[in-house]
């Protein structure tokens, strides 16, 4: 098969979302096996998919479909701290992904069954702004075609908007809390250590919460601004 061949059947499946936006494609060896070619062909056809901002190859990580950038009046809100936004020197380094049972504490905030389930995500990311550890909390529901290698190349909004519901405000609480033992072995701190722990909780228009975000970073190597212009 000609690599245009497998750039057109690429393409196509990007545009119509057999592959979504910031979502993970197989990497060259699978699609070498998909497509029963060389390595050549499938890089020469990834090379052009990427020269179009198609997809990004991102080292280390692999092959993502390049995400969509959100135009939602969340982005432009003032008076809130801004979400980081992932550079492509960025690294997020996973620590545990599972499903998990909702429970009474996050059904109670996420306005759902105590049974339901729900993706928890924790992870590094090393970026030239520091070290931060996160957590992500998605009810399944909400976000049924979730895959947390997103998280690789697509901001945590952007994530969180590629649910079922628009995304119209967002709730940020900020604190100065001394390191647990699992946040001080995440940011390599000792227990007890101030760090910055910032809450967003993500809502709809109507006020139903949708996702759920913690951010923790080392409280005397980090500067925040809020931007209220």
């Amino acid at each position: 098969m000609l690599f245009k061949n497998v750039y057109f059947d690429l393409n196509h499946k990007i545009a119509n979302g057999f592959y979504s936006p910031g979502n993970s494609l197989p990497n060259e060896n699978e699609l070498q096996q998909i497509y029963g070619v060389s390595r050549t062909t499938i890089r020469k056809a990834i090379d052009q998919l990427v020269s179009e901002q198609k997809v990004v190859r991102k080292k280390g990580s692999g092959l993502f479909v390049r995400p969509t950038i959100s135009k939602q009046n969340i982005l432009n809100m003032t008076g809130i701290i801004r979400p980081t936004y992932l550079e492509s020197s960025d690294k997020v380094k996973f620590k545990d992904t599972y499903l998990r049972l909702v429970g009474p504490y996050y059904a109670d905030i996420l306005g759902i069954s105590a049974n339901e389930l729900l993706y928890y995500v924790s992870f590094k990311t090393l970026s030239s702004h520091g070290k931060s550890f996160e957590k992500l909390l998605l009810p399944l529901d909400n976000f049924p075609g979730f895959d947390p290698a997103c998280l690789k190349v697509t901001p945590i909004i952007e994530v969180v908007n590629s649910g079922k519901f628009n995304l119209e405000n967002v709730y940020q609480d900020f604190q100065l809390v001394e390191a647990s033992a699992e946040s001080s072995k995440q940011l390599n701190l000792k227990i007890g250590s101030p760090i910055f722990k910032i809450t967003n909780l993500f809502s709809t228009a109507d006020k139903k919460n949708v996702a759920i975000e913690y951010r923790m970073q080392d409280a005397l190597n980090t500067e925040y601004s809020i931007d209220f212009n």
